[in-house]
């Protein structure tokens, strides 16, 4: 059974505003915070929380 089905995602639609930036774990020690529309890093934090609240602040900005 696919994890989609499992999670009860299996035909769900994608949220209509998706995060633009994505914190992702790197090298067990760091996290990257990625753009999803580039896949380029626009930076990184040692501390999960640290690198979420990056990832919402470069998400503040980039608002219209």
């Amino acid at each position: 059974m696919s994890v989609a089905l499992r999670l009860g995602l299996a035909g769900s639609t994608p949220p209509k505003n998706a995060p633009r930036y994505r914190v992702v774990p790197e090298s067990g020690e760091f996290f990257h915070i990625v753009d999803t529309g580039t896949g380029k890093v626009k930076g990184f934090r040692r501390e999960h929380n640290d690198a979420c609240a990056f990832a919402r602040k470069l998400e503040q900005e980039s608002l219209p």
